[in-house]
């Protein structure tokens, strides 16, 4: 059951965990508009076809698994997007998951990270570095290598609103993080910014956000970084 609201004051009755009674919140939505939610899921389609019946957004965690998988589950929440009256297939909100490694040549970079790679817990003693790339979304390379493979996550999921990238994976130290994401916010974000705007359907939705956010000036790109500026929804 959903919590019964009163001011500041929740009671809640389940059948699965102890319930509240009349606790007090210490934190509400800000100007009372209740954020917008994403449904994530690493392989449960019943989690892709729940956030499509509520029309909220769906994140697919695209680490792990092939391409063929997170089309199949994008594929799900699209259907069950626009099978209950929320828009078209294409207007869905979709998010992608995605582990990169970057440097600024490639071979740097594949040099550099197999050592971790082949002990990490999420990858190690199992698969060559070079076989995990070919099989899941891992991307090790150069600026452009990055760039042009996030690209062509399109074509297999269309148009979509955010892309989270894991960067402080199998265990690389913090000077290595902070790297990546000096390489990333100069060479690679900005260039997707770009790109991923282009041959974009205007029918395509941008990725919902607080209504206070600062509307960009022109229409922003599908993606989404620290810093950057939101439409609000309607």
């Amino acid at each position: 059951m959903f919590p019964k609201l009163e001011h500041d004051v929740v009671t809640w009755k389940s059948a699965f965990r102890p319930a509240p009674e009349r606790v007090h919140r210490h934190s509400t939505p800000l100007d009372g508009v209740p954020p917008f939610v994403w449904h994530g899921a690493i392989r449960n389609p019943d989690v892709a076809r729940l956030a499509g019946r509520h029309g909220d957004g769906f994140f697919a965690n695209h680490i792990f698994w092939p391409a063929s998988h997170t089309r199949q589950m994008v594929s799900l929440y699209r259907g069950a997007f626009e099978q209950a009256g929320h828009g078209t297939a294409e207007q869905a909100i979709v998010g992608l998951g995605g582990q990169v490694f970057v440097r600024e040549r490639s071979q740097d970079a594949v040099n550099e990270l197999r050592p971790y790679f082949g002990h990490a817990p999420g990858y190690g003693h199992g698969p060559l570095l070079e076989d995990f790339m070919a099989s899941t979304p891992l991307t090790v390379g150069s600026p452009q290598q990055i760039i042009e493979r996030t690209l062509a996550f399109r074509e297999y999921v269309g148009d979509y609103q955010r892309q989270l990238f894991l960067i402080d994976h199998a265990g690389l130290p913090l000077k290595t993080v902070l790297e990546q994401l000096d390489l990333l916010g100069e060479h690679v974000i900005p260039v997707l910014r770009k790109e991923f705007m282009v041959n974009r359907p205007a029918h395509v939705p941008d990725e919902r956000t607080h209504p206070r956010s600062t509307p960009p000036t022109p229409r922003r790109s599908g993606i989404r970084h620290v810093g950057s500026p939101a439409e609000g929804w309607p």
